[in-house]
């Protein structure tokens, strides 16, 4: 069950010091380049978090934001409750991808929400102007997290070798 909630390190597990630090460290930047742009239009999204949304992000996902799927445009599905869970992830993933904490999950969660992302601004997924605000490079970042998971420097990590060892544990 702990493998299930907080991943195996394959790289750490058969690995040097110098290498478990210096992946950890790869895997520390990822997870902080990956959080950041969504942190970022996290804070723009509320007045008050969590208690009042800001009255710009449900103009947004009611009168502006369209799904363009190539041969026709959608509306935001349930716009008002669209922009809430939305609004709420982009505070809530960012820091549970700063601390390492359930990484896979939150990375997954933050890729599936670029290709919502993508379908909303298709242009944007090679931005040549600003290129760390490109969807492609936001969506690598999550896979490598998804696949890799998030070094030593999480919670995850933590978490993972304390529960192995209590489970190692014989019960009296």
């Amino acid at each position: 069950m702990i493998e299930l909630v907080f991943g195996r390190f394959p790289p750490v597990e058969r690995r040097g010091l110098v290498a478990i630090l210096g992946f950890g460290a790869v895997m520390l930047a990822i997870r902080l380049l990956l959080a950041q742009p969504f942190w970022a239009s996290g804070q723009t999204r509320w007045i008050s978090f969590p208690t009042k949304i800001a009255t710009s992000t449900t103009y947004l996902f009611e009168n502006v934001f369209v799904l363009h799927f190539g041969l026709f445009d959608m509306p935001i599905p349930f716009p008002l409750l669209t922009a809430h869970v939305t609004a709420m992830a982009e505070i809530v993933l960012p820091v549970l991808i700063v601390l390492g904490l359930l990484t896979r999950l939150g990375a997954l969660a933050l890729f599936a929400m670029t290709v919502v992302i993508q379908l909303v601004f298709p242009d944007a997924f090679f931005n040549a102007t600003d290129p760390m605000n490109s969807h492609a490079l936001w969506m690598a970042y999550a896979v490598v997290l998804v696949v890799c998971g998030p070094g030593v420097f999480s919670l995850d990590f933590l978490l993972r070798r304390i529960g192995l060892r209590r489970a190692s544990v014989p019960s009296a």
